[in-house]
């Protein structure tokens, strides 16, 4: 027999039954397809497959538009139609302008269209209705050389010449949607996407409260993961994607804005004074030991400046003798968000970027600046989650008491974090990985690689490339002559060289391939090369690393035998402070490294390098000495950029781009393209192009020349360098979930399991071998669903969510709820 607490427990948890009118169990309802923004179809979880649960599945599409008015035909052709090619061109040609009236924004109204999409209504449309004309004039074509109309000599030309036409007719100006969703960086504004994290946690019922002995015991064990998994997921963005001052690695608490924190125990970390002197710094918490006689026995402290301080700022007097050390792994180290706190304490180290040791300067932005590849695909799938009827999210919970409103703001945080996860997915048996969803990239993007020079060795596999590093400005080729002649730099890496007086191009003689994708190598034996560096040294002040810029020339012909030449330097170890200094030695047809290290002079108390004796590295040159020299390149193949373009220009669907081609990152949806066909060389049927692209966060251009075969198929591309080029293209519509499967392969999404977003437990009789739990992103994909289904009000109860369509009934419900728990914690023994 049940006691009277768990009566009334039961009671509590019956009390949505029956439901209001209107309301519902939003697991009953979240496998339902939405569209919001009017664009894109998105579901937030995958349905049950023979007996399993739904299970979270962020997936998009992106159905064309429905066509209003379609017309019956847009093709208008004479009937007979006229023999011969020229005929026949010219009624394909008045068929085109004929149709023009149907193609525009009186022919294709958008009023009825979601006001976030109406741009994507017409686009599409247009798209759709071009693509039908010229289907109907390539079918008439057909028919045409069926009927004896074109001969077999004719045919190419014809298909050549609407081919043509085509081009001309997709070409043009084009604009896109262009909501903004607003900003996520951290930089100096706060903004990236721990905000909605931090208040999932703030509303969970903590362990060993009143409020959580109101769950069940099930939902206990579901909290409990729940927490721990949000937990993993802010954790893992304070560590590597917030920001507030920039990265600073001898400054890291008050340059990023956050305490040190271990993630295990939550306590404010300090360096080992003992670590101090070194490159490397290690970590520990610190205790006063709970046996000691003092007024704060037990308490955690950290040390700042010199000083011992409890975990809220204050300073307190500690006997050394007193302090308990517990040695931390860096990599369980992260921050506490705390921008304006006094607690920031100056000089704590930290290897930010974990590259083996802490630097001088600030960490490249590209590492921790915001989420723009995030916000341009939001965007571009028309997710802002703006507009008229923005949505946001009144949610209560029973077991506390509490009510918290997810804002438009905080439900974007969940959109956008939820999309950073990716859409990579590991087989649950090990065997490999897989990529969801359906992304498009074209270009070469730019990774800011350094030039690299490659010399010849003496045998296969003995050959030296220059630099060892991965940072484009270790290594920069400023100049490259021959014979006192200096070469073109913006031409002499492709691998075809423009002719536009003739509009026309002709293979690079110095190109010889491509390599890693983007990286075009030249023959640049004896030439003489112009280089900027940026070598590493250590500062005399304090030891540490700092880069330093310095120019070298390199004389690779007859000019330099017997010289001596610079190529950098390459840090050997951090702990000893040792690295090579690395020449060209023509005297000794060899590269020679030579092993400096840096020690503190006890006198002065500065740093200074001095030669290892015997550690220098020789390694020795092929007589002849072939060299060559790569570099990345962006647009050596305008090619890889057109299928990107067809997908914005003859789809109508949003794209995006990376507008800089100067910078690593410069991601944004693109809002408008203007395409035009500048100049024609009918005899070589070489085509001269401009695209012009305007993105969220600038503008760049496509100019390319184009050799076309005889039926006006693209068979060679050339690009035409000196514009600010763009860098890539690309569009995705993710597949972020945390299981799925494909045939009878179950696959786990590999970020959310290596984040600890989601427990992967091995189940020999589960599917797949494993049991996902999900709690986490269980709840942030109901609490979109709920949020962008039209909903504004829900229900934990039990932590069991429910959506009510009007704000009484929500509010006559938590009355009840509350009648109900006043009840409960009253009882005896509660």
């Amino acid at each position: 027999m049940p006691s009277p607490h768990e009566d009334l427990l039961r009671r509590f948890w019956d009390t949505l039954n029956p439901l209001p009118e209107g309301a519902f169990r939003v697991k009953d309802r979240r496998v339902e397809t939405l569209t919001p923004g009017g664009r894109c179809a998105l579901s937030l979880f995958s349905p049950a497959e023979d007996g399993d649960r739904d299970h979270p599945r962020l997936r998009v599409e992106m159905p064309p538009a429905v066509d209003p008015a379609p017309p019956a035909r847009l093709a208008q052709l004479p009937d007979p139609m006229p023999a011969g090619l020229q005929g026949f061109l010219a009624a394909a040609r008045a068929a085109r302008d004929n149709a023009r009236p149907l193609l525009t924004a009186e022919a294709i109204p958008t009023q009825h269209a979601h006001e976030l999409s109406r741009r994507y209504a017409f686009n599409s449309v247009r798209a759709q209705r071009i693509t039908r004309l010229f289907d109907e004039l390539n079918a008439a074509l057909e028919a045409a050389a069926q009927a004896g109309l074109l001969s077999p000599d004719e045919l190419p030309p014809a298909r050549y010449g609407l081919r043509s036409l085509a081009a001309e007719t997709w070409a043009g100006d084009i604009s896109f949607d262009a909501a903004d969703s607003g900003t996520y960086h951290s930089y100096g504004e706060d903004k990236p996407f721990v905000h909605s994290l931090a208040l999932t946690l703030t509303s969970l019922p903590s362990e060993g409260s009143a409020a959580f002995g109101l769950l069940s015991a099930e939902q206990q064990h579901a909290v409990r993961r729940q927490r721990a998994q949000a937990q993993a997921h802010l954790d893992h963005l304070m560590r590597h994607k917030y920001a507030f001052k920039g990265v600073r690695e001898l400054d890291i608490e008050r340059s990023v804005g956050g305490l040190l924190i271990d993630r295990d125990t939550r306590h404010i970390v300090s360096e080992e004074r003992a670590s101090a002197a070194t490159l490397i710094p290690r970590y520990e918490l610190l205790r006063i030991d709970p046996n000691a006689n003092h007024p704060h026995a037990g308490a955690w402290v950290y040390r700042d400046a010199g000083l011992y301080c409890l975990e809220s700022g204050e300073v307190i007097e500690l006997d050394e003798a007193l302090v308990r050390a517990i040695p931390v792994p860096a990599a369980q180290l992260t921050f506490q968000r705390a921008p304006h706190d006094p607690r920031l304490r100056a000089g704590v180290r930290f290897d930010w970027d974990n590259d083996g040791l802490v630097r001088e300067g600030e960490v490249s932005w590209v590492s921790w600046a915001g989420h723009c590849d995030i916000k341009a695909v939001v965007e571009s799938l028309g997710l802002t989650l703006t507009g008229a009827d923005a949505p946001s999210l009144t949610e209560y919970r029973a077991e506390t008491d509490a009510e918290h409103r997810w804002t438009r703001e905080l439900l974007l945080e969940d959109l956008c974090s939820s999309m950073e996860l990716g859409s990579a997915y590991a087989k649950t048996d090990g065997s490999g990985e897989v990529l969801m969803g359906r992304r498009m990239f074209g270009g070469a993007r730019n990774d800011s690689r350094p030039d690299r020079l490659q010399l010849t060795g003496l045998a296969q596999g003995k050959h030296f490339r220059w630099p060892l590093s991965g940072r484009q400005e270790s290594f920069v080729v400023t100049g490259v002559s021959v014979g006192g002649e200096d070469l073109d730099l913006d031409t002499v890496f492709l691998r075809e060289l423009p002719d536009l007086a003739a509009v026309d191009f002709a293979p690079n003689p110095r190109f010889l391939r491509t390599v890693e994708g983007d990286y075009n190598v030249i023959d640049v034996a004896g030439a003489t090369l112009r280089a900027k560096l940026s070598v590493e040294r250590f500062s005399p002040r304090d030891g540490h690393i700092q880069r330093v810029n310095q120019e070298t020339v390199i004389h690779l012909g007859p000019e330099g035998a017997g010289g001596r030449f610079f190529l950098g330097t390459h840090l050997h170890s951090a702990a000893n402070r040792e690295l090579y200094e690395v020449w060209l030695d023509r005297g000794k047809n060899a590269v020679i490294a030579e092993l400096t290290r840096a020690e503190r002079d006890p006198a002065t108390g500065l740093w200074a390098s001095k030669a290892v004796p015997g550690r220098a590295t020789v390694i020795a040159l092929h007589p002849s000495l072939g060299c060559t020299l790569s570099r990345e390149m962006k647009i050596d193949d305008p090619a890889m950029f057109q299928a990107l373009l067809n997908e914005a220009v003859r789809a109508g669907r949003s794209i995006c781009a990376d507008t800089d081609m100067l910078a690593e990152v410069w991601n944004g949806v693109v809002t408008r393209i203007t395409s035009a066909r500048i100049a024609v060389n009918e005899a070589r049927r070489v085509e001269r192009w401009r695209v012009d692209v305007v993105a969220r966060f600038g503008r760049a251009s496509l100019e390319y020349l184009v050799r076309l075969n005889a039926e006006g198929h693209s068979e060679a591309w050339c690009p035409i360098p000196g514009i600010r080029a763009v860098d890539f293209l690309w569009s995705d519509w993710p597949d972020v979930g945390a299981k799925a499967r494909l045939g009878n392969d179950w696959v786990v999404n590999r970020t959310m399991r290596d984040r600890g977003l989601i427990t992967v437990l091995q189940s020999p009789a589960g599917r797949g071998g494993v049991y996902v739990q999900d709690d986490h992103i269980k709840h942030v994909y109901e609490r979109l669903w709920a949020a962008l289904s039209g909903c504004r009000y829900t229900i934990l109860l039990d932590n069991k969510r429910y959506a009510f369509a009007d704000e009484g009934s929500f509010r006559a419900t938590i009355d009840r709820l509350r009648a109900a728990r006043r009840e409960l914690l009253g009882a005896p023994g509660v």
